[in-house]
């Protein structure tokens, strides 16, 4: 039987921020559930995606994208589309997703016309703001709105059923309002949260592959 996939897509137009520490620690908890699972690290900015134009010729067999000739598109469907599970981590951008997020959304549509290309991967958001009530909550909805439409299997971080939530969201600002993180502070929680959500993701894998 092959080794399980996962997929990690770092949605910043910035490599080495706040999404990339999420993916990092998410990563982290994948490999303390099992070394064998196949990891996928891939940063957003190292592809050219051209947005969509509507063209709506992915609606018809062979439900391909003529953009796709001429992008990077293949490159990342080679990953994703391979992929046993997906993890998007991206920053908030007036309350939704980074734009390079949203043109991979709107390009996908062929995989979902093409019967459903996506059904069954294993997906889980995670978001990266700015301040620290900033509008997460409009990241998660578009990326598990995604994740939904697609047909895959939409699952959550578990912790401490009291303090620790589903979603592994990180914020630059502390608790006091005029206070951010430092060049070399993290903020552990969120980090913490990104580990439980690798952790479950790959405990999901080893009991599908049973």
């Amino acid at each position: 039987m092959e080794n399980k996939k996962i997929t990690l897509l770092v949605g910043s137009p910035r490599k080495n921020q706040s999404c990339n520490f999420l993916i990092d620690k998410a990563i982290e908890g994948i490999k303390s559930i099992s070394e064998n699972i196949i990891i996928n690290k891939i940063y957003v900015t190292d592809f050219n995606i051209t947005p969509c134009n509507g063209c709506n010729n992915c609606l018809r067999d062979p439900y391909e994208c003529p953009l796709a000739e001429k992008d990077d598109t293949k490159k990342l469907e080679s990953f994703i589309l391979n992929s046993d599970a997906l993890l998007i981590a991206s920053p908030s951008y007036f309350g939704s997703v980074s734009a390079q997020i949203k043109i991979i959304i709107d390009r996908s549509r062929p995989w979902k016309m093409n019967n459903y290309q996506l059904k069954n991967v294993i997906f889980a958001p995670l978001v990266a703001t700015g301040t620290r009530n900033d509008a997460a909550g409009g990241v998660i909805s578009d990326l598990i709105n995604f994740a939904l439409i697609q047909g895959m299997i939409v699952v959550g971080a578990l912790g401490n059923p009291v303090i620790d939530q589903n979603i592994p969201i990180t914020s630059l600002q502390k608790y006091n309002r005029k206070e951010f993180l430092g060049k070399d502070e993290i903020d552990e929680l969120g980090g913490i949260i990104a580990i439980n959500l690798g952790k479950r993701v790959a405990e999901l894998l080893n009991y599908i592959k049973k």
